[in-house]
């Protein structure tokens, strides 16, 4: 018996983290959350486009609504949290169900997306440090405010190459996120459920889309062509 105060995978809460549904199911909510605050963070961004200025006071204006700033904050860190902690785990469990593994596999339900989750889940892990330390302005992006660090940086096309890859991986990581929500989360009927897939597609491309023509349009190259500033 482990000493009292101890906490042990017997212990509530962490006893409901070996069942697989509590872990997909915590999966699922965050990913929610985590979608919701990808299309917030999106429109926001397209203050850059309005320049340094309206950019700049955009900012002060977050600073300023404390209770909406650190709220979003709280729930990002906590939704984050829960993914990168359930996600991981679920993974090496099912693992570790077939150590062996087979000889031949045919894959009929899981998909190549599903298949690789855990591999598309580190490249946004990887590419979230790059766009913190671009934003921030850390070596080698630079030093000045976030419209500056921003702007510098997609001068540079290897840094506009990271981040469309950084949103090729996030359209596979959501499509099936999203296509598995629905069936984790009990909303599965059959008379929606071939609306499942197209609804998946739509959601992940349309995010990444939406992302890769953000950056694009902050590109001093391609806004020239486009009449715009260099």
């Amino acid at each position: 018996m482990p000493p009292a105060g101890v906490a042990t995978r017997e212990s509530p809460p962490l006893a409901g983290w070996r069942y697989s549904v509590v872990r997909k199911a915590a999966m699922a909510l965050s990913g929610v959350a985590l979608v919701v605050f990808l299309l917030g963070h999106w429109a926001g961004n397209m203050v850059l486009l309005e320049g340094e200025t309206a950019f700049n006071a955009y900012m002060v204006w977050m600073g300023e609504h404390h209770l909406l700033h650190y709220g979003v904050w709280f729930v990002l860190i906590a939704a984050f949290g829960v993914h990168l902690a359930a996600g991981p785990r679920h993974w090496l469990v099912n693992r570790g169900a077939r150590p062996a593994g087979y000889r031949r596999q045919r894959y009929r339900v899981s998909t190549r997306a599903a298949r690789s989750m855990m591999l598309t889940g580190t490249l946004l892990l990887l590419f979230l440090v790059v766009h913190v330390m671009h934003v921030r302005g850390w070596p080698p992006f630079g030093g000045g405010s976030i419209y500056r660090n921003m702007q510098n940086g997609f001068q540079h096309w290897a840094v506009v190459a990271v981040y469309i890859l950084g949103q090729a991986a996030l359209a596979l990581h959501l499509y099936h996120g999203m296509w598995s929500q629905f069936q984790t989360l009990g909303l599965s009927h059959p008379s929606w459920n071939h609306w499942r897939r197209p609804l998946a597609v739509v959601v992940a491309l349309g995010i990444a889309a939406l992302n890769i023509g953000l950056v694009l349009l902050n590109v001093p190259a391609v806004r020239g062509l486009l009449g715009g500033t260099a």
